[in-house]
């Protein structure tokens, strides 16, 4: 990479380790850039190699039997993805989808986990994100067990926003391009349940619109109120 250092998000897996480790981490592999709309993970795949994303974003998806495809979770640049059949060795769980133009690097399961020996700062990070993935899983969970369409998807919306969203001077965007089916299905809830859910946001002034592929939270206290967080 040229120019300034990029400045890596927190909760990514770059953001957590620190020098030397993170230089070691990103001279791994081989430079990969993928357009938009691109599978670069299959579910029930064989391949065992690790993304390490360096820009862009992309959704973690997985398709049940009735070929229902579910949203399950969001990487940004400084994540990995494939870290789980790298560390077992069995077929993916899901399938990586690119949101628009992303640059990672491919690295082979072998110098994956030479890295994580050599390096056990960077295996206790991963160990902390797959922790915290786990967490965020369970919660959904108990959502899906307690509370009603609509809070389950004000939830998802409100560490969305939190994590991935930007300000501007009237609202927060989320400014990820995911449709009402593929947010409401983080939530656990089928695609014909998401109109109402949303329907619902809108008419409690918490959410004004998805246009675009794109949520926009005119108030996140609102929100959050609304979601019991």
């Amino acid at each position: 990479m040229t120019g300034a250092d990029p400045v890596w998000q927190s909760t990514s897996l770059l953001g957590r380790v620190r020098e030397p480790a993170r230089a070691d981490l990103l001279a791994l592999g081989t430079r990969v850039p993928y357009g938009p709309d691109k599978e670069v993970i299959v579910q029930d795949a064989r391949d065992t190699h690790v993304l390490l994303l360096l820009s862009g974003m992309v959704k973690v998806q997985a398709v049940d039997e009735d070929g229902e495809r579910a949203l399950l979770d969001i990487r940004i640049a400084g994540d990995v993805v494939g870290e789980m059949a790298a560390l077992s060795g069995r077929p993916r769980s899901a399938t990586v989808r690119t949101c628009g133009d992303v640059v990672a690097r491919a690295i082979t399961r072998a110098d994956f986990q030479a890295l994580l020996l050599r390096r056990p700062e960077v295996a206790m990070e991963l160990v902390l994100v797959v922790g915290e993935r786990l967490r965020w899983s369970i919660d959904r969970r108990r959502d899906f067990l307690s509370c009603p369409a609509p809070v389950r998807v004000a939830r998802v919306l409100v560490e969305l926003v939190q994590t991935y969203g930007r300000q501007d001077k009237d609202a927060w965007r989320l400014g990820i391009p995911l449709t009402k089916v593929e947010l409401a299905s983080i939530a656990g809830m089928k695609p014909r349940t998401a109109e109402k859910a949303f329907s619902d946001l809108r008419h409690a002034g918490v959410v004004v619109s998805n246009l675009r592929r794109d949520v926009l939270v005119p108030d996140l206290r609102a929100l959050r109120r609304y979601a019991g967080s």
